[in-house]
Formats: structure tokens, C-alpha cells, sequence
């Protein structure tokens, strides 16, 4: 967010209005707002985290909140998904696609040409399947979490569960299943991480 941006969402009642070095004030007012709006969530959070009821037969059971749907979070989800997961697919589709044309014994007599082709359409054909994977699992988590709202590590096991299952399912693609392991991995350390 630019300061521009920054600076049209501070309340003019926390504007002060002695003109004295108003760029520094402006971004204390800022974190301040940052501040509150963090504590705030992490307070809605905690109330609606436990908010255990008692069943018919008295012990105490979880009622999950409901996350309202919306289609820009779901796009948004799924713009953040596709691109990862384009990026990665780009990356280990570059290196399996130089690797291959090395050791092949057809791509040892062909051109230069044929060789860049082949590495290019190994990269794009890996961007792609993992961006189309990884979009498709942050959609899935999403759908997850505004159908029942489990909690995050069951979100991320259903929705791993899914697209991986759809991912296995493609004789062509099973080679690809460490590489999305390891972007579910990472996903379940960033969740990790916020947390911690």
C-alpha cells in the first residue's frame, strides 16, 4: 500500500493539527491503526476460536463459525494459488525439462533449437500443473473453510486430500506428487509460522 493509500484510510479525528512534522505522525497514527486492527481480529478470534456448547448428553462440543463466501476472497485465493504455484511449476519444470534433454539420447543430435523448444515446453506444461494444483487446492481450502469451517489444519488436509487425489489421478502427473507435497508443506509452515 502506497503512503497515498495509507494516508486516505487515517480518520481525520486522529490527524493532529499542529503542523509539526506531520509526515512522522502520520505513519505513528498508521501503525497505531495497524495495531488496533490486529488486536481487534486476534480478539474476535479468540472469542469465536472456543466457543464450546454443551451437547444433549452434557459434555462440550466444538460449533465451528461460519466464514461468510465471498467470490473476490475465492479469486483472490485462487490468483494467489495459480501464481505460486506457476512459479514453482516454472522453476522444477525448468530443471527436470534441462535435465531430461541432457541425459536423452534423441535430444543429443538435435539442435540447439529443438533443444530450447523442449526445455520451453517442459517449463510451460510444469507451470501450468502446479499452477492449475496449487490454485485449485487454495480454492478448495477456501470452499472448505465457508462450507464448515474445521479449523486450519483440517482445512489444509481435506483440501490436500482433494487436490491431490485429482493430481493422482493423472497418470502424466504422479511424477509431480513430492513437488506438491512440498507446496502443501509449505503452506501448513507459513500457517505455522502467522501462528507462532
Amino acid at each position: 500500500m502506497s503512503a497515498w493509500e495509507r494516508s486516505r484510510h487515517i480518520p481525520w479525528s486522529r490527524i493532529p493539527q499542529q503542523g509539526s512534522n506531520l509526515e512522522q505522525q502520520r505513519e505513528q497514527i498508521f501503525r497505531q491503526l495497524q495495531r488496533e486492527a490486529i488486536e481487534e481480529e486476534l480478539r474476535l478470534q479468540e472469542r469465536h476460536q472456543g466457543a464450546p456448547t454443551t451437547a444433549e448428553d452434557g459434555t462440550a462440543k466444538h460449533v465451528p463459525t461460519k466464514v461468510p463466501y465471498s467470490t473476490m476472497e475465492m479469486l483472490r485465493f485462487a490468483a494467489f494459488g495459480g501464481t505460486i504455484g506457476a512459479i514453482t511449476g516454472t522453476v522444477f519444470g525448468f530443471m527436470d525439462s534441462l535435465r531430461s534433454a541432457g541425459e536423452s539420447s534423441v535430444l543429443v543430435n538435435a539442435s540447439n533449437q529443438a533443444k530450447g523448444r523442449y526445455i520451453l515446453q517442459g517449463t510451460s506444461r510444469s507451470a501450468f500443473t502446479f499452477g492449475a494444483f496449487f490454485g485449485g487446492f487454495q480454492v478448495a481450502k477456501y470452499g472448505i473453510r465457508t462450507a464448515v469451517d474445521p479449523g486450519e489444519i483440517a482445512e489444509i488436509g481435506l483440501a490436500a486430500a482433494a487436490s491431490l487425489g485429482v493430481l493422482a489421478s493423472r497418470p502424466n502427473a504422479r511424477p509431480y506428487m513430492p513437488y506438491a507435497f512440498m507446496l502443501i508443506g509449505m503452506d501448513a509452515v507459513q500457517l505455522y509460522m502467522r501462528k507462532g
